[in-house]
């Protein structure tokens, strides 16, 4: 895989932790344009997808070991979070209501600081 490869996979990962870290408005937002609305698994479905790249930016040394911690307790988060106990937390209202939504917006923000593109 080439470098531009590699930085393009990070800004994807980087992307998919932004929305994570967005206000609930802007998250509910994107899910309307995605047309995904009133479902909020894209917003996982997406940071599960660019999670899988984590390894390789880590070893090519664009993701520190502090940032891939980051990006483990966000993933940590959302599988918690998931489950058919856990259903109401997926749909768009509890992105605005959930304290599960704020730590992993909390979390995000806590890993965007850690993720730097180059």
């Amino acid at each position: 895989m080439t470098s531009e490869q590699v930085r393009s996979q990070l800004r994807s990962l980087v992307r998919a932790v932004e929305r994570l870290a967005e206000p609930a408005a802007s998250q509910v937002a994107y899910l309307r344009d995605l047309r995904t609305y009133p479902s909020a698994d894209e917003l996982a479905l997406e940071f599960d997808a660019m999670r899988g790249f984590v390894p390789e930016l880590s070893e090519s040394g664009l993701v520190t070991r502090s940032a891939v911690a980051m990006l483990d307790a966000i993933d940590e988060k959302l599988a918690e979070m998931s489950g058919g106990e856990n259903e109401g937390l997926w749909h768009a209202d509890a992105l605005e209501s959930s304290a599960d939504w704020k730590i992993v917006r909390t979390l995000s923000r806590d890993a965007l600081v850690q993720l730097k593109i180059p």
